[in-house]
């Protein structure tokens, strides 16, 4: 048995030898012979339970020094006041809600001098992760990476960061998420969330820590929601294909009343008597995202703000390329080779393009408060969603919501809309 307790990290796991026999394990951990084996994230925990039982211990997990001629580099600005004293009392763990990004810079070189090691950060998408490179290369080393790429390589890459960030969790899947942090040794770890949804709160405390510091919210865009009717073919469509999935669904609510719509949709995808029903609400949905009524408004809305820089967020790939065409917009979709989507993005924000279109990667690819106007066009964006995508427009300027009238997009705008937004409904008539 080693004089000293060994910690080391193995394929996403920490590993414990020579562990006192006299000294409970921590929770969630467990004893496979004599070596105690869990989670890379409950490392901080084991050192904990030694140092409280002031027995010495050699922590072999993470051994990446920081280069010497960026450790002392001073151009980023520093946290908000208090924020690094709030954050050091609570271990360097925990999730702040609202901030903006240049504090997330800010705790980017805080806890870069504090570990002497560049930090992982995860962001929600490959569009996000060129533009955080490019705002830290400037302040402070970091290994950005995409959710995806993380919890493919946590297992390895777990090792080597001390110090972990994790930008907007609230838009990346929980099961990716929840892989990469449970595979990640660092001690230091702090989300940066716009809010903390109520079924996640608890996963979050158990790998980030609780909610440390909150800002009120930034002044926000103004918003105005158009209501358009739709054309008379396109509602001939969504009300066949309405009435094909509410035939399957009040069958399923009658025989299971305690389950909601996610069961319904979890199930369907694995029935062949309900999948017809299950294509039939993303029939809905499509008709309702796109169709002539709209293209015309978008027509109109950039003619009324020509010459200001745009963001029309879409509801596919389809409906981009399409306004791509009519518009001579570029589309940016996880079609386009990356290198080329990156150097669109650049020209957006230093303003040689004045617009953009796509489904998804402009919500983490163009930086807060960059554009003049945002338009949601429709689709299936939640309400995490659709913050990120109104953070994109300055707070002096103006989002359309493009609603279809008398279909579920009515229904999912007001649940989606923050309760104190400051919004007029205007109804357009064709």
């Amino acid at each position: 048995m080693p004089k000293n307790p060994r910690i080391r990290f193995h394929q996403g796991e920490v590993h414990v030898d020579g562990w006192p026999a006299d000294l409970p394990a921590p929770h969630g951990v467990r004893a496979t012979g004599d070596r105690l084996v869990g989670p890379a994230r409950l490392r901080w925990r084991l050192r904990a339970a030694l140092a409280d039982a002031d027995v010495g211990y050699r922590d072999e997990t993470c051994a990446v020094s920081i280069p010497a001629h960026i450790a002392h580099h001073d151009a980023a600005a520093p946290p908000p006041p208090g924020l690094a004293t709030t954050l050091r009392g609570c271990g360097h763990r925990g999730v702040l809600i609202d901030h903006d990004e240049r504090t997330h810079l800010a705790i980017a070189r805080l806890l870069t001098e504090l570990t002497q090691a560049p930090p992982l950060l995860l962001v929600p998408d490959t569009a996000a992760a060129h533009r955080v490179r490019s705002q830290l290369a400037a302040h402070t080393p970091a290994n950005v990476q995409s959710i995806h790429r993380a919890a493919a390589d946590m297992h390895w890459l777990g090792r080597r960061h001390d110090a972990l960030l994790v930008d907007a969790p609230e838009r990346m899947p929980s099961t990716l998420l929840d892989r990469a942090l449970d595979q990640c040794a660092a001690l230091a770890r702090v989300g940066f969330a716009s809010r903390v949804p109520p079924r996640d709160a608890e996963r979050w405390c158990a790998r980030l820590g609780p909610v440390v510091a909150v800002l009120a919210s930034p002044s926000a865009p103004r918003c105005e929601q158009l209501h358009v009717p739709m054309p008379a073919d396109a509602a001939r469509q969504y009300e066949a294909a309405w009435s094909t999935f509410f035939a399957a669904f009040d069958r399923f609510v009658a025989a299971r009343g305690e389950a909601g719509f996610g069961t319904f949709l979890a199930q369907a995808r694995g029935d062949p008597l309900q999948r017809p029903a299950l294509h039939a609400w993303h029939e809905a949905v499509r008709c309702a995202a796109w169709h002539e009524h709209k293209a015309s408004l978008v027509d109109e809305l950039l003619r009324h703000h020509a010459g200001r820089r745009v963001l029309l967020f879409t509801p596919d790939r389809a409906c981009a390329y399409e306004l791509s065409r009519a518009h001579l917009i570029p589309a940016i979709t996880a079609e386009l080779p990356r290198a080329e989507r990156a150097a669109m993005l650049d020209a957006f924000a230093d303003g040689t393009i004045r617009a953009l279109a796509g489904p998804r990667l402009l919500d983490g690819g163009v930086a807060q408060h960059t554009a003049d106007v945002g338009v949601l066009i429709g689709g299936g964006f939640g309400a995490a969603q659709r913050a990120a995508r109104c953070q994109r427009v300055r707070p002096d300027g103006v989002v359309y919501e493009l609603v279809s009238q008398d279909t579920l997009e009515v229904g999912r705008a007001h649940r989606w809309r923050p309760a104190a937004a400051d919004a007029a409904a205007v109804v357009h008539e064709r």
